[in-house]
């Protein structure tokens, strides 16, 4: 009987094949050396249980697949998440889709009563970077928390600047400039790559 090691280091090199990656691209998703992806797919080592649903996560595939000695050839493979990704992007617009439904019935609601409170659409967009922060966590990216971060940001300064629209605050946006260095700055800042396996 094939060794485990040996199966999961065949699965490992044909999906990082199937997607096009090389070794060192994969080693910088996964924050290791490309020596260590070399030793995973060489079945000199294993990568621990975390690292592998880290990976079956990047491929769309779930933790059985990378133990199967033969993977189906029909396109109805029960073991890839083939509707993962789209699901997630779904449930982060639903996400922010919620935010503006709640926006437009506060503007609704103080329309009522005679106040012009379209701030609130302002303000919809700092809560929807927010929203969309919390899902960039779960299953997103660094490029795309770097954006929503920046957004975020600016339209707080300019909700704040509108809601203090009598003061003529404009200083405000000043303060923007360091935050957004600390953002860019913070982004690229990349954790010690690992050797081990």
């Amino acid at each position: 009987m094939e060794n485990i090691k040996e199966i999961i280091a065949k699965n490992l090199v044909e999906l990082r094949k199937k997607h096009k990656m090389t070794q060192s691209a994969l080693a910088e998703k996964l924050n290791y050396s490309d020596k260590a992806i070399s030793r995973w797919e060489r079945a000199e080592t294993l990568p621990d249980i975390e690292v592998l649903c880290r990976v079956c996560d990047l491929y769309g595939v779930s933790f059985e697949y990378l133990l199967q000695k033969e993977q189906p050839t029909d396109s109805k493979n029960p073991y890839v998440k083939s509707q993962d990704k789209l699901s997630k992007i779904s449930i982060s617009l639903i996400a922010i889709c919620t935010v503006w439904i709640i926006a437009t019935v506060g503007f609704a609601y103080f329309q009522l009563y005679g106040y012009n409170r379209w701030t609130l659409f302002v303000w919809a967009i700092p809560l929807s970077c927010i929203v969309g922060l919390v899902c960039n966590h779960m299953w997103g990216n660094r490029v795309l928390r770097q954006v929503l971060l920046s957004i975020c940001t600016w339209s707080v300064i300019l909700c704040l600047y509108l809601e203090c629209l009598a003061y003529n605050l404009w200083m405000l946006f000043i303060i923007g400039a360091p935050i957004q260095m600390i953002i860019i700055l913070a982004s690229n800042l990349k954790k010690g790559t690992r050797t081990d396996a």
